[in-house]
């Protein structure tokens, strides 16, 4: 299915109907971008769908090749943008975004393709009630815990100001308020710095609360032929020095943490 820059279209999955309000009946959306890693892809979905809330779960497949695409287009469920060229992260995180906004959502659950979240995750991060909250990874299932195994209360005493934008919500007064996302990063990395960095300038506060979440790390990468793994790893790189050029540090530096 085509898209464009200015309008990309949206499809909705077996009784969904199309992306728009009445889909989105908690205001809440849940935004998915694929390149590739089918396998992890549909582990990542089924634990949105399987939410403690109602949300329209949204998934955009970036070029993939692996056959991601043909199975998005069968799968129920979801609603999906089906990109016939790759873009950058950022491009497919503002795309999603804008869609959802548009059917009505006022927060967005933002996950990789290589996660697996609980099902209370969308529920907790809501009740948390801050503008741009974060979930914190861990190296294995077994380590997400249950729901009802913390209370919000204890989240938010743990909060720490290093989001982790591998499963961040974000509310429509944080887009409202300016923040997009660099969509020069390509084909991805760096762009959560630049965001972290333009939310901290714009007193918007993006924390992250122990809420665990499975992070299978790098999984594009990982999965990614040798040719494709370089071209990533040479845009991380460009990626790096442009933050670096703009802020005089690089991501992840002792530099880097004193901009906070």
């Amino acid at each position: 299915m085509a898209k464009t820059n200015q309008e990309p279209d949206v499809e909705s999955g077996g009784g969904g109907g199309k992306l728009d309000a009445a889909g989105s009946r908690a205001g809440a959306g849940i935004l998915l971008v694929a390149r590739n890693g089918l396998a992890l892809t549909k582990r990542a979905i089924r634990s949105a769908l399987a939410q403690d809330v109602p949300a329209k779960v949204l998934v955009i497949d970036n070029q993939s090749t692996d056959g991601t695409n043909s199975w998005l287009l069968a799968k129920d469920g979801i609603s999906r943008i089906m990109c016939m060229e790759q873009h950058s992260l950022s491009w497919c995180w503002n795309t999603g975004l804008r869609s959802l906004w548009s059917a009505g959502c006022s927060s967005v659950l933002v996950i990789n393709n290589d996660v697996e979240i609980r099902s209370d995750t969308l529920s907790m991060l809501l009740a948390h009630g801050g503008e741009f909250v974060t979930c914190v990874s861990v190296d294995s299932v077994d380590r997400i815990g249950t729901p009802g195994d913390r209370s919000i209360e204890d989240l938010r005493a743990g909060e720490r100001c290093h989001p982790d934008f591998s499963s961040f919500l974000i509310r429509k007064s944080v887009w409202d308020k300016g923040l997009r996302f660099d969509e020069e990063c390509f084909p991805a990395y760096a762009e959560d710095s630049f965001a972290h960095t333009w939310m901290h300038q714009h007193g918007i506060r993006a924390v992250c609360i122990d809420l665990p979440f499975y992070h299978y790390a790098a999984g594009t990468l990982k999965g990614s032929s040798p040719g494709e793994s370089e071209r990533i790893k040479r845009g991380a790189g460009a990626n790096r020095e442009r933050f670096r050029q703009k802020y005089g540090c690089l991501p992840g530096s002792a530099e880097y943490e004193a901009l906070f």
